[in-house]
């Protein structure tokens, strides 16, 4: 297999590759790690980001002995978002946790006393966990957003007591680390880190709240499409004055299904 391609995107432009793009892996759990190091000071003009995400490759492959860089997204200081391995291709996150799962890497150091955190990467890993959030209709809670410290080296989960109670110790790693939006237990997820995505989903979603808005279809027949683009194919038709629920609006077009992507054309719906 070809090593992947690596793209680096600013937020807007990742949203648009994101929502008009169809992925065949069910996703059911985004994972949230740091890269400890390299850190913020690694980051320069003559070793940028293109340079750790190749440099974090070849560790990956030349250390780990995996077939590719382990991790699906890389966010920077920056607020840039690198594509890494493949989302329809399950990544090497969470030893025995990844099936299901996109796991983002944040470069940086995000322990106590590490770097602090700029304005633009924290708005980046906030928009990119709601981002994944709306594209695959994921619930918002801590077995679907989690923390690679929250399980041990076999990929079993510690009880929720012992994490939040600072038990794990030396049997996982600290990541995303203990000064990542507070702490990283499920409580301080709970408490800081969860609103800041559940605000950027209902900006994202331009205010439109999950079943109370209803439409009917205007056309004689309206195709519903598996994604937000003529390019995605037609998966079955409504007839006139069908009604649907909108759930998302997105460039033009509105999905109508909870648990699918089914989307249709908003201008055909009244």
């Amino acid at each position: 297999m070809s090593l992947a391609q690596f793209y680096i995107y600013s937020p807007l432009d990742f949203q648009k590759y994101v929502m008009n793009s169809h992925f065949s892996r069910q996703i059911t759990v985004i994972q949230n790690h740091h890269t400890w190091s390299p850190g913020y000071r690694d980051v320069t003009p003559n070793n940028g980001e293109m340079y750790w995400l190749e440099a974090m490759r070849n560790f990956h492959i030349k250390d780990r002995g995996w077939s590719d860089i382990g991790q699906n997204i890389t966010t920077f200081p920056s607020g840039n978002i690198g594509l890494c391995r493949p989302i329809d291709i399950t990544p090497a996150g969470i030893f025995g946790a990844n099936h299901g799962a996109i796991c983002i890497e944040n470069l940086g150091n995000f322990d106590t006393r590490g770097d602090y955190m700029t304005p633009s990467h924290r708005a980046s890993i906030v928009f990119l966990n709601a981002l994944f959030c709306i594209k695959f209709s994921l619930e918002l809670n801590k077995e679907q957003i989690v923390y690679h410290h929250w399980f041990n080296r076999t990929g079993k989960r510690f009880s929720d007591d012992k994490i939040n109670n600072n038990q794990v110790g030396d049997e996982q790693k600290t990541c995303p680390g203990t000064a990542f939006f507070g702490t990283n237990t499920i409580t301080s997820a709970e408490a800081n880190f969860y609103p800041l995505i559940q605000n950027k989903i209902t900006e994202l979603k331009g205010q439109v709240q999950p079943s109370t808005l209803i439409k009917k279809v205007k056309a004689d027949v309206l195709n519903v499409r598996g994604g937000p683009g003529l390019n995605f194919p037609v998966l079955h038709t409504l007839t006139n004055g069908t009604e649907v629920t909108i759930y998302t609006v997105f460039n033009g077009w509105s999905k109508i299904s909870s648990t699918a992507d089914e989307w249709v054309f908003s201008t055909l719906l009244s």
